[in-house]
């Protein structure tokens, strides 16, 4: 992942050094700090009597394997705009957000770090699920028998709905 080689207040070439107790970017010049902040996502949890959906994952990371749909939040979207925007997108299903699960977050390889938010989804008519956008499969699983998930945060987020 890159990181912001120059100073977005002044042009100045930032360092990376010890500030409020983190290592961080910052401009020695300008003494503006660079946050790098998590991106947020909406990960969905969408249930069909005791079964889970699932997206066959199309593109890194973890292409081919089983996970939760959703992604990531744009720019002046809520996480259940998102999170409506992304079933649509990948299962080609609608529904209607029903409640936040929690939350879970992890670095990931191509996209640093990720917050991801744990939103439970009521279908309203699953005869219209196919794949779609970078999904290459979609099914429905037994809760109790799922295959291995893509990320750890996706099991985490399975054990959140699973203990409420």
């Amino acid at each position: 992942m890159a990181h912001l080689e120059y100073c977005s207040n002044c042009g100045e070439k930032n360092t990376m050094g010890l500030i409020e107790g983190q290592n961080r970017f910052h401009c020695n010049s300008c003494k503006e700090i660079h946050y790098e902040n998590p991106k947020p996502t909406a990960t969905l949890i969408c249930i069909k009597g005791g079964k889970l959906l699932l997206v066959k994952r199309a593109v890194q990371p973890a292409k081919g394997m089983w996970g939760l749909p959703g992604g990531f939040i744009e720019l002046g979207e809520t996480p259940n705009e998102a999170a409506i925007r992304e079933l649509k997108e990948e299962t080609n299903l609608e529904g209607i957000p029903m409640r936040l699960l929690g939350y879970c977050s992890h670095h990931n390889t191509v996209f640093g770090d990720v917050l991801l938010l744990g939103i439970e989804i009521k279908i309203y008519n699953w005869s219209d699920m196919k794949a779609g956008d970078d999904a290459a499969d979609t099914k429905l699983f037994e809760l109790n028998n799922l295959p291995p998930l893509a990320f750890t945060c996706h099991q985490k987020i399975v054990e959140m709905f699973n203990s409420t």
